[in-house]
């Protein structure tokens, strides 16, 4: 089961020193243009308030931070750090987060922040597949250029927070280790070359890194993608020798002993707890038990409970969406007949290269008692896109349009979290499967044929 990691960079520099004890008042102002309705979030570990801007777009708020560190400016990609008992206050214009300024007693830190990632950028790039498309030498040059730029601007810089600089000399040796350890995967994938095998000279990763250190994880986002990394790879490696992947997840996230981490770990396990596992009732009592976030378990018993609704044999939720033929169709409108439902977007990767086989599918059972639906979450605003593209792409059987996206009804009766996703209905409109085989998948064809469709 080995999965490629998908291609999501965070560029934000550090995470958090979380202090559950910690009750001080911290003090944030400043003037933020660009906001969705007048409102901008402000986000963490366990952590969320949602500001409210006065007409010219100032604000002042008082926030009860559960720990000291850095926390994200919602919709504008930008770290903040923030202790408790410490005053900041920010420009920001949400259209050119870089183009941030900062007053107040950590303006020194969040003026590190910005250039710090500003470097990032500059030796970097913004384009990780072009970074990771790079050869050994050049990609080792890239490594050690950031390495040395962000330690001099370090070492030139002074801050106010005792425990900052510490914390971010290991940060930066984090960052350093990350891109290391992903690049022999990162370049095979982006290549196209899956056997693709860093030389014996390539810098190894230090084996004496400790992946279970609370203070670190929650201050710098390297060493926690070190961590996610190494967590992977040890499931995996059971997995190879014959253990249940299921078992052998729960079996290593009750090994950690830092509460931070495996908290974090367990809610990024989470989609385990889904119609696609062998165990539902399991995993969720087993995540229930492993996490001591309330909020996460309050959420996931919410997950669970909408799970339960659509489990096999239940009666399916229903839809009744626009035909790209005319009208409408609505789940009704099939009755008498199996219906398999394809949840996609032509944004979607994966959804476009399971077309073909769907094709192949409709066209051996063309003619029988299925109905082949397809149900685009497609955005409002490329309405016209998925009409051109179900035409260009001469796609066949019944092609819908979800009325609101992600947050389509029968979309979120389904939870679906993620697409392509790909639902059975029986003809008396009750679930077989709310997580079906992909057309390219041999087991959709042995499930037809168990149903004698």
């Amino acid at each position: 089961m080995k999965k490629i990691i998908a291609f999501i960079f965070v560029l934000g520099l550090f995470a958090c020193e979380k202090d559950s004890k910690t009750t001080e008042q911290t003090i944030i102002s400043g003037t933020v243009t660009g906001a969705t309705d007048g409102k901008f979030s402000i986000t963490g570990n366990a952590f969320e308030k949602e500001i409210t801007l006065n007409q010219d777009g100032t604000f002042t708020d008082t926030l009860s931070l559960p720990y000291s560190g850095t926390y994200q400016i919602q919709g504008a990609n930008q770290s903040i750090y923030l202790e408790p008992n410490q005053t900041l206050n920010f420009v920001l214009d949400i259209e050119n987060p870089d183009a941030i300024t900062f007053t107040g007693d950590l303006a020194a830190e969040n003026g590190y922040i910005v250039k710090k990632r500003a470097i990032r950028k500059e030796v970097l790039g913004t384009k990780r597949q072009d970074l990771y498309a790079l050869d050994e030498k050049s990609y080792l040059d890239k490594v050690n250029d950031v390495t040395k730029k962000s330690t001099d601007l370090l070492n030139t810089s002074t801050f106010k927070s005792k425990n900052f600089k510490n914390l971010e000399t290991k940060n930066i040796d984090y960052g350093k280790a990350s891109l290391l350890q992903t690049y022999p995967v990162y370049h095979g994938y982006v290549t196209e070359n899956e056997s693709f095998v860093v030389s014996e000279s390539f810098p190894k990763v230090d084996a004496n890194i400790n992946y279970d250190n609370a203070e670190d994880y929650n201050f710098s986002s390297a060493y926690r993608d070190l961590v996610q990394f190494n967590f992977d790879e040890s499931v995996q490696d059971e997995v190879d020798k014959g253990g249940k992947n299921e078992d052998v997840l729960i079996s290593k996230l009750k090994t950690i002993k830092s509460e931070n981490i495996k908290n974090d770990l367990v809610e990024k396990s989470s989609y385990y707890v889904s119609l696609s596992s062998e165990n539902l009732d399991g995993m969720y009592n087993a995540f229930l038990s492993l996490s001591t976030d309330e909020t996460f378990k309050k959420d996931l018993t919410e997950k669970y409970n909408k799970l339960k609704l659509v489990t096999k044999g239940k009666p399916s939720p229903k839809f009744n969406y626009e035909n790209h033929k005319g009208g409408t169709t609505s789940l009704d409108d099939l009755k008498g007949k199996y219906v398999y439902v394809d949840v996609w977007a032509t944004w979607c990767g994966p959804c476009i290269a399971e077309i073909p086989a769907l094709k192949e599918v409709e066209k051996k059972y063309h003619g029988k008692n299925i109905e082949f639906v397809s149900i685009s979450v497609d955005d409002k605003k490329d309405y016209d896109k998925w009409k051109k593209f179900v035409t260009d792409k001469q796609l066949v059987g019944t092609q819908l349009y979800a009325d609101n996206s992600w947050q389509s009804q029968f979309v979120q009766d389904y939870v679906i979290e993620g697409i392509p996703r790909f639902i059975l209905i029986g003809p008396d409109g009750n679930i077989i499967s709310g997580d079906a085989p992909r057309p390219s998948d041999e087991a959709l064809i042995k499930l037809f044929d168990e149903l004698k469709i």
